[in-house]
Parts: C-alpha cells; structure tokens; sequence
C-alpha cells in the first residue's frame, strides 16, 4: 500500500519530468515548449520495507504518452549518480532523492516481482501528516502483471505507450495498466 500525503512538493513531480524528458536522447524530438506535459494518471508499487516510493508517471506532451517510472528516497543511493533526476522537498517528509526507477534497485525488483507473480499495482491512501490513513485513492492508474514468461531475463519499460492496441489476454510476461479514461489494457513493460 502506499501513503500519499497532501504535500507541497518542490520543485512540483511534472516540473522534474519535464526538465528529465529535456536532457533524454530518446526523447529529443519532444519539444516541451510547445507541448507542455500533462498528468493523464500514475501507478504505484509497494516498498516491502517502506522506504522508497516507486512511481510511475504517464503523461502526455501533445499526442504522445509517455511513462516516467521515478524512485523517491531519503538519503542519497549509493553509487547511482546517472540515475538521479533530481531533488525535492516535500513539505512533510523533508527531502527526497528522486531516481529513475530503472536505475533504482528497488524499483526493479518489484517491478519484476509484480510481472513474475502477476501480483498488481500498490492501493493507494491519502494520509494525514501523522501517516493516518484517511481513504483508498480510486482515480489512479492499475496495473498487473500478467505472469513470468519462461526463459524471460530482463525487463524492459516502454517509455513511450501505444493506447490503441490491446494485448493478447492470456500473453505473459508483461505488464498491462488502466486508468480513468483508458478501457482497454495498455502495455507497460515487457520481459525480455
């Protein structure tokens, strides 16, 4: 499960995307001036040991979806500098390391456990500055995985989503979402 606060965030999580999206090869020809970033939804997976925050982002810079997977911790990780995004504070847990999830260990465990045990997406809970649950999130993305696919390694996080193509119901190894507004399962990430 995960505890969001009502938390004041600076700088704010699509700012930190934008100036990321801005410096990533792949990511070149988006030009975020004239098609800023909106927030279409995100997803969650759950720290077993409550320290790190695991999300991802999909948003949208004009009609391209893209999925932004970010690790937020506090303290920095040890020898992971090329995968730090940024810093922020957030108003009541102080400062947060922000990471690309894929460079973040924790991020990809449980992003393979989720495919491999096709376990699903973290419930989410608005909480109060004490931590005091106070009611399930239903407005966010979901997603699940669909089971280990054998001889599978890797995993592989689609960076930019197509919304129109529905998987196979009974393909495995790969990790399918849905939000407020998106019926159909959309491919998220794929073991190679």
């Amino acid at each position: 499960m995960a505890d969001i606060y009502d938390a004041e965030l600076t700088p704010g999580k699509l700012e930190v995307i934008a100036d990321w999206l801005r410096s990533q090869d792949w990511a070149a020809d988006i030009d975020l001036d004239a098609t800023p970033l909106e927030k279409v939804s995100a997803y969650r997976f759950d720290d077993p040991a409550g320290e790190v925050g695991l999300e991802v982002h999909i948003v949208r810079a004009g009609d391209r979806v893209l999925q932004v997977p970010l690790s937020y911790r506090g303290a920095p990780l040890e020898s992971a500098e090329a995968a730090l995004v940024s810093t922020m504070e957030h108003s009541v847990l102080g400062r947060r390391w922000v990471y690309a999830g894929m460079g973040d260990p924790v991020f990809r465990q449980r992003l393979d456990h989720t495919i491999a045990t096709a376990g699903t997406s973290a419930k989410q809970y608005r909480v109060d500055d004490e931590g005091n649950r106070i009611d399930e999130i239903a407005e966010v993305a979901h997603a699940v995985g669909t089971g280990p696919l054998p001889g599978a390694g890797d995993v592989e996080m689609l960076r930019e989503l197509t919304l129109d193509s529905t998987p196979a119901a009974a393909e495995a190894g790969l990790l399918l979402g849905r939000w407020p507004g998106q019926e159909t399962s959309v491919v998220l990430a794929v073991m190679v």
